[in-house]
């Protein structure tokens, strides 16, 4: 019954991370497996706890493939809507990362922090205006040795923040133009694009407890700014566009929908 437990937390976890503002972190936190997996996943403790780790990652990989299809149709076909829904949940998971970030008084480094994360998101949003990092590995120019270093690269960092709970893994990608790609090879099973990520997902679990837990015990205000300052400067990134006629009603309709589910479950 504890494996079958595991595995369906896994499936639960596996979704979450494929929906960019969703945390699956935070979803960790909930399910009450968080301090299992950063316990587990570390290079001291991980071989006593293959068993956990090997069920509930069954169960992760399980929940990506079920929605990575799911997801890429929908920003095939309704790609308005399912970025105003985006905007949504980032926006209801901001005052969640603020509180984390007001836990001591505000110095006045860390406010420096927070604007010079938002300034650099403000800047990406300007260098990519003709992009809601929604490329597709055809828009791209198709494989490429860069492309390839750069889902590495992305992967690995995604999945540092993904630890941390209140950050979308997915989200990160999407910030860094990779997302759509990923959800694609994920999709069709595109293992030469898959094996970069893997990679990069597998290297960022094992250096990202150790960096997160040395943040959050030696540096926890800094930390949030600075991820508050990106996760309101995504906004300016990942904005499509004015959507018109009946389509922004839906579109404003599923972002306060977003926003209302992510802060209420945020507050969890």
């Amino acid at each position: 019954m504890k494996h079958l437990r595991n595995f369906i937390y896994g499936i639960i976890l596996g979704i979450a991370n494929v929906i960019p503002g969703v945390s699956g972190g935070t979803m960790a936190v909930i399910l009450n497996v968080y301090d299992d997996i950063l316990y587990a996943i570390s290079w001291k403790n991980y071989k006593k706890h293959i068993p956990f780790l090997g069920i509930l990652g069954a169960g992760v990989l399980m929940g990506i493939l079920l929605f990575s299809r799911t997801i890429t149709y929908m920003l095939q076909h309704f790609e308005l809507p399912v970025y105003y829904s985006f905007i949504g949940l980032i926006m209801g998971s901001i005052p969640m990362i603020y509180k984390k970030a007001r836990n001591e008084k505000v110095r006045l480094r860390n406010l420096i922090i927070f604007f010079l994360s938002f300034g650099f998101m403000v800047v990406v949003a300007m260098l990519n205006q003709d992009s809601i990092s929604g490329n597709t590995l055809k828009d791209v120019g198709g494989p490429s040795l860069f492309l390839y270093l750069w889902l590495f690269a992305s992967s690995l960092i995604s999945t540092i923040a993904m630890i941390l709970p209140g950050i979308s893994g997915s989200l990160v990608m999407l910030l860094l133009g990779t997302y759509t790609i990923t959800m694609e090879a994920i999709a069709t099973m595109d293992l030469a694009t898959l094996t970069p990520i893997g990679l990069g997902v597998t290297l960022g679990g094992f250096l990202g407890i150790k960096f997160i837990k040395t943040l959050l015990r030696f540096h926890p205000q800094a930390l949030y700014f600075g991820i508050l300052g990106l996760i309101i400067g995504s906004l300016f990134t990942i904005y499509p566009g004015p959507p018109v006629g009946s389509q922004g009603v839906l579109c404003l309709f599923l972002m306060l929908l977003a926003m209302i589910l992510a802060y209420i479950f945020s507050r969890k």
